[in-house]
């Protein structure tokens, strides 16, 4: 996808499958409480379960969103040290790197920046 592509909802959908495990979890367990609490059903375990379920599949899911978010932070961080400190065009390389390299450029001094993303 180019850069002036007009915008689209399809480029911009979202569907968040963790999420949608943990609802499901969550409902699930919710389902077998009711059942347990009011329709004498034997599901007290796996409702607890299936909570544990909901709430590590909910931790989880702030523990990936905060990782994203850091990453996208530390990329733009690096473009705007690069387009500081290196001469013109050469912080353009930076797109060719994965996330962990730029992350791994981020704690080089300024004299060191250039050659490290030659090397990187």
């Amino acid at each position: 996808m180019s850069q002036n592509a007009p915008q689209s909802f399809e480029q911009h959908a979202h569907h968040p499958v963790p999420t949608y495990i943990a609802t499901v979890l969550w409902l699930g367990a919710f389902v077998a409480w009711l059942g347990s609490r009011f329709l004498g059903w034997d599901a007290a375990d796996v409702s607890m379960g299936l909570l544990f379920g909901a709430v590590f599949m909910a931790l989880s899911i702030g523990r990936i969103y905060t990782v994203r978010l850091q990453d996208r932070i530390i990329l733009l961080e690096m473009k705007v040290r690069c387009a500081e400190v290196l001469p013109a065009g050469e912080d353009a390389r930076l797109a060719q790197l994965s996330p962990k390299q730029i992350v791994a450029l981020r704690f080089a001094s300024d004299a060191e920046l250039g050659g490290l993303l030659d090397r990187a």
